[in-house]
């Protein structure tokens, strides 16, 4: 099974990131074996972060990267845009609609293997952040937060 990696980040972005994003791909690629690339769909952080993977999966081709999906396929179609390779959508069934988006990235945040993000504010990305820490001190695990490096 391959290695993989949640991003997420504020709807606010700034594209400046995007040199960061690619580097930080290319350390968890090339150090940690993170071949699997998790994106959702909302925001600056997501369509840089999916350009990131795009940019770097021209050197390393076994790259793959998925568009988590907060709602079922079937209730809400998604084109893949974006040069991802599919969708992926999580076991939230059961989750009310207006929890879907917290639920589906807090499943990512239990299950990935590593996590790249940019939370720079207080919301839904600080809490998600915060979710993600602590669950990295039972289960060690990378987190990078790039808004410390700017």
């Amino acid at each position: 099974m391959c290695k993989t990696c949640f991003l997420f980040g504020h709807a606010d972005t700034p594209q400046t990131i995007l040199p960061a994003l690619e580097n930080e791909i290319e350390n968890y690629y090339s150090n940690y074996g993170i071949k699997h690339f998790y994106i959702g769909n909302r925001g600056s952080f997501d369509s840089f972060a999916a350009k990131a993977v795009r940019n770097v999966k021209q050197q390393h081709p076994d790259i793959r990267m998925f568009l988590l999906l907060a709602y079922h396929p079937a209730e809400r179609v998604v084109d893949l845009w974006g040069g991802f390779d599919n969708s992926y959508y999580p076991p939230i069934e059961a989750t009310p609609r207006p929890f879907a988006i917290v639920k589906a990235n807090q499943y990512m945040v239990d299950v990935s293997d590593s996590i790249i993000c940019f939370v720079k504010h207080f919301g839904n990305t600080r809490n998600l952040l915060e979710y993600a820490q602590r669950r990295q001190q039972k289960e060690p695990i990378p987190i990078t937060n790039l808004a410390n490096s700017q």
